[in-house]
């Protein structure tokens, strides 16, 4: 058998559409891009971490959210809001007991400013840049989108400084999210070079022939290079290539036989761009997942509701109406205990969308680990207990091992400490040491040492 040959970290799969467009797929980290025991690329560069901040909106109830035990491993069991993330337990740190400690001086904007940039939200616009884009200058080389890729579900804004965007590189220079599955998929898959620019490809051409058809012949020479276990992997990534296409052709292009059809009545769980469902929150899944296993991108921003979101979660059984009025400040016609009951399965509901992002991740074979190893995930809101905008015992959670630097499967809990806290700990660990992270009352210098490997 003859030698194999190593595979580029950058190689990609090139083909042809009809109509003459020129495409090219990114492939997943095969083995044959490693060393020998899969630690590092072959030349010795090491395997790159990501980074991405989840969001969500309107807080939580501290008694329902903190575990009730602190340690690690079996020391300690996920609490009734953050039990629909028991598959990825193990790659869980749970933060609580910190506090924001900038004044609240703009309900839902100081507090995730704070959680966000370390500092208190200005007259309109952040102060600092969020911690996203500290990051992002230290993993983002050489990839597609060095400043990330900042995808959400809801627009519906609480109107709020931060509005519908969580991540900043600085006052007034917003990362705007899209809200469009299938814009994002065309933008990642479905493009071109022009005279060094990416030209997005007509939607029409995802129904003239398969980017897969595309790039069979490239695929076929490249799996002659391969080893068993690399084949065995690239088919993989081809197959889940092919449902992504599908799924968001589906969404572009439904059925037209007979009147125009009602996207909304073939597709009930899936909705329009804009609105919280599962459906659409899987579809980002599988995007960014995507996307952070080529190395087109090592960060993004996902917010699943923005701050002081008035999104409707009728998706997960609640009446169709303001979450942030009706269940988060408990104003429900249908009395206190009812709206408590409808905010708990909110923020559950909320968490099980993370849950979907994490799984895939945890699925994704990265290396000699997953791409859940090799990440950190940094999830917050824009309060605590949403009825008073309480800035104590502030949901935090970090998901990943970032490549080994980060510890997981545990619950530390510290009375009082500066939310910021945690920001310093994974800028320091991810873009080197850093003598500060915030300003004012948000400014620290130490980070928690219980989130370090």
């Amino acid at each position: 058998m003859p030698r194999l040959q190593p595979i580029s970290r950058r190689a990609v799969l090139r083909g042809m559409l009809a109509g003459g467009i020129a495409v090219s797929v990114p492939l997943p980290r095969l083995a044959g891009m490693l060393n020998g025991n899969g630690t590092a690329y072959a030349r010795g560069e090491p395997l790159p971490v990501r980074f991405g901040t989840w969001f969500f909106g309107n807080g939580i109830i501290p008694d329902r959210w903190v575990p009730r035990a602190t340690g690690r491993g079996g020391a300690w069991q996920l609490s009734e809001q953050l039990a629909p993330l028991l598959e990825v337990k193990p790659w869980l740190s749970v933060v609580t007991g910190l506090s924001i400690k900038v004044a609240n001086k703009s309900p839902h904007t100081s507090h995730p400013c704070a959680a966000l940039t370390g500092a208190n939200t200005a007259s309109g616009h952040v102060r600092l840049p969020t911690i996203d884009q500290l990051i992002a200058p230290a993993l983002g080389v050489d990839t597609a989108y060095p400043s990330g890729i900042h995808t959400a579900l809801s627009n519906q804004t609480g109107g709020t400084t931060l509005r519908l965007a969580i991540s900043y590189r600085g006052p007034n220079a917003a990362n705007p999210p899209t809200y469009s599955p299938g814009a994002l998929y065309r933008e990642l898959l479905g493009f071109t070079t022009n005279g060094g620019h990416r030209v997005p490809v007509d939607a029409e051409l995802l129904d003239r022939q398969s980017v897969l058809d595309a790039i069979s012949a490239d695929a076929s020479a490249l799996k002659q290079r391969l080893g068993a276990g690399d084949r065995a992997r690239l088919d993989q990534h081809l197959e889940g290539l092919s449902e992504l296409q599908g799924r968001i052709r589906r969404q572009l292009q439904p059925i037209s036989t007979g009147p125009l059809p009602n996207p909304d009545e073939l597709y009930p769980n899936r909705g329009k761009d804009g609105t919280v469902t599962r459906e659409r929150g899987q579809a980002f899944a599988d995007l960014l997942v995507f996307a952070l296993a080529t190395d087109l991108t090592r960060v993004f921003s996902y917010t699943f509701t923005c701050p002081a979101s008035h999104a409707d979660y009728s998706d997960c059984g609640l009446v169709n109406s303001s979450f942030h009025e009706d269940y988060g400040h408990r104003l429900s016609m249908s009395g206190l205990a009812a709206a408590t009951r409808g905010f708990n399965t909110g923020v559950k509901y909320a968490m099980t969308n993370l849950g979907d992002l994490l799984t895939r991740m945890k699925d994704v074979p990265d290396g000699s680990g997953t791409l859940l190893d090799n990440s950190c995930v940094y999830v917050t809101s824009c309060v605590s207990e949403s009825q008073t905008h309480s800035g104590h015992d502030y949901p935090l959670l970090v998901a990943g091992k970032a490549g080994g630097k980060l510890q997981s499967d545990q619950h530390v809990r510290l009375l009082g400490e500066n939310v910021s806290k945690v920001p310093f700990t994974l800028l320091s660990a991810l873009a080197g040491k850093s003598e500060a992270f915030g300003e004012a009352e948000g400014r620290v210098t130490s980070g928690i040492a219980e989130l370090l490997a």
